[in-house]
């Protein structure tokens, strides 16, 4: 029989956050035929080595309505919490932010994400609320704040990661919105098919920009394949922090004697009327947003002004035009975010099926992620993934393509 079993083990960061496990085992073990040359037992040595890179991953989730209207929100946090559980305690940092229209910081990262008193990110997933009334998607300022949260952790030599769950195409952007100081002539707030002048807006004080987040009327139970020109746009509200139904609908700070200021009483629950008179107060929707990141340009063409004080500036009175800009802000961030070449942060895309009138933009989401299969695939950035599941059942398996390919990268 076998004697002298030996095993050591060595764990070091062989480099800059990196961690390398060296084994090395031997075992005496008696010989048979060789005894015929005089010997009686062999040494059997054997010798193995792995390395794995730390990951920093931000996990960024839409709980836009659209997943409770379809009841996929458990299958949504069910896959999520697997996903996390493949990572390591104490050597990997991961957090959480979710958004609609606005962003929260659910679970700011750690490396305690399995342990954390008095909620761990397991736990916070299952409180993850997918509000019915959450009618937005503003996936470009949820993609910058998980890129700041990369930023704040600060390890250029870690696997920076950001996973992006998303069942639907944007509906809103964040910026800071010109208040309307001139006359001109626009779509009504009332009838949107029709036009009429608007005055100088009332806000105060004096007119200046207005900072929060606006939104295209979203879809429900029509196909949003074609975008009208004309519709409801609504704004300016509350860009961080929402978390419910109420806050998600909540008006921007300083809106006093704004048109779009909330309303009172029994027939504006939390404040919801005016929201719909953004466009008697705000100019156009500017030509990049507070982080100056282009909305104007990009891959889509929003419509602009084709006349007046502001002709050639984006409309903030067309859903179209709205919904254009806020997919060129998406593309843009997310282009933004991977050229940083320190942090050098890799975006994961999933899309989810079969919750929405408004279905996922296949093409956006693998721009987003640089996927190689992306039409505008740059070889010089990070190279992602987009994976989609047709259903809810299916967002497990797409969730676990996304964890095997981090482990890979990370080896």
């Amino acid at each position: 029989m076998t004697r002298n079993r030996i095993l050591a083990v060595t764990v070091e960061e062989s480099t800059y956050k990196t961690r390398t496990v060296r084994m090395e085992a031997s075992v005496e073990a008696p010989a048979y035929f060789m005894r015929l040359l005089g010997f009686t037992q062999t040494t059997v040595r054997a010798a193995g080595m792995a390395s794995r890179r730390d990951v920093n991953l931000i996990l960024l989730i839409d709980r836009s309505g659209s997943v409770a209207y379809a009841g996929a929100d458990d299958e949504v946090r069910a896959s999520a919490k697997a996903f996390v559980d493949r990572f390591s305690e104490s050597r990997d940092r991961l957090g959480l932010i979710s958004f609609s229209g606005a962003y929260s910081v659910d679970f700011p990262y750690g490396m305690d994400f399995k342990t954390r008193a008095p909620q761990n990110l397991g736990q916070t997933i299952d409180a993850l609320n997918f509000p019915s009334g959450g009618a937005f998607t503003g996936s470009a300022q949820g993609l910058y704040q998980a890129y700041q949260q990369l930023v704040n952790i600060g390890e250029p030599g870690a696997l920076n990661l950001i996973v992006f769950f998303t069942d639907g195409r944007p509906t809103a952007l964040t910026a800071n919105f010109p208040v309307k100081s001139l006359s001109d002539t626009r779509y009504r707030w009332d009838y949107p098919s029709s036009t009429t002048t608007y005055p100088a807006c009332p806000c105060t004080p004096p007119p200046s920009n207005k900072f929060g987040f606006i939104g295209a009327d979203p879809c429900i139970s029509l196909p949003c394949d074609l975008y009208p020109a004309t519709g409801t746009t609504y704004g300016v509200m509350k860009a961080d922090a929402a978390t419910s139904f109420q806050s998600e609908w909540t008006v921007a700070p300083n809106s006093s004697g704004c048109n779009y200021a909330p309303g009172t009483g029994s027939s504006c629950p939390f404040g919801t009327c005016n929201r719909e008179k953004m466009r008697m107060d705000i100019a156009y929707i500017p030509d990049q947003d507070h982080h100056g990141i282009n909305i104007k340009t990009g891959y889509l063409s929003p419509d602009v002004y084709s006349s007046g004080p502001y002709a050639g500036k984006v409309r903030v009175d067309s859903p179209r035009a709205l919904r254009y800009a806020a997919n060129n802000l998406a593309n843009n961030t997310a282009t933004y975010i991977r050229s940083d070449a320190a942090l050098t942060p890799v975006i994961f895309a999933i899309g989810l099926g079969g919750t929405s009138a408004e279905p996922v933009d296949h093409d956006l989401l693998l721009r987003i992620a640089n996927d190689p299969t992306s039409p505008t695939y740059v070889s010089t950035q990070p190279t992602g993934l987009y994976v989609y599941a047709p259903t809810p059942a299916q967002l497990n398996e797409a969730f676990a393509r996304v964890a095997s390919e981090i482990l890979r990268l990370a080896l």
